[in-house]
């Protein structure tokens, strides 16, 4: 076996003895889906899932355009080792982005039954899952509106307490 030296670890993240792993559980895939050029609008382009933490290496990989089942322009690779136990693996769908145009790359994984969705497009921001394009002005807006609204709550807070007099 071999891989039991995982589990001592307990220093590192307090009291629990999670095992000290970058992946989350082994076997439950973990997708993005990214553009392989700079998205123009009806410009052709090849958009790039990639599935990480594959094992076992039985996972079927499909891609939707607006919640339809696309088979035209789709390439699969082979599963690639990465260094542990787990595999990776890259699928490929042509496409020209047209507005409003959401494409999802669906993981499934034979063994669990179980499936992974990554969403990439115009409403992608609204569904679960990055959204490519924005993902980085999102990010910072929202991490911005987080903190503004955490010290908007703490501001009330502070003022609903003054205001009792305590």
């Amino acid at each position: 076996h071999g891989h039991g030296g995982h589990q001592g670890h307990c220093g590192y993240s307090g009291s629990t003895c999670a095992p000290l792993s970058p992946h989350p559980i082994a076997g439950i895939p973990v997708a993005k889906v990214f553009p392989s050029q700079p998205v123009a609008l009806d410009k052709p382009n090849t958009l790039v899932c990639l599935v990480e933490n594959i094992f076992p290496p039985a996972v079927d990989i499909t891609w939707r355009e607006d919640d339809v089942p696309v088979t035209h322009g789709v390439t699969h690779t082979h599963y690639t080792p990465t260094g542990d136990v787990s595999f990776a693996r890259f699928s490929y769908l042509r496409v020209t982005p047209s507005a409003g145009t959401t494409y999802s790359c669906v993981v499934t994984s034979r063994g669990l039954n179980s499936s992974t969705v990554a969403y990439w497009g115009e409403r992608g921001a609204n569904k679960r899952g990055p959204w490519t394009l924005w993902t980085a002005l999102c990010g910072a807006a929202m991490a911005l509106g987080i903190v503004l609204a955490l010290m908007g709550i703490t501001m009330m807070v502070a003022a609903w307490r003054s205001r009792r007099g305590g």
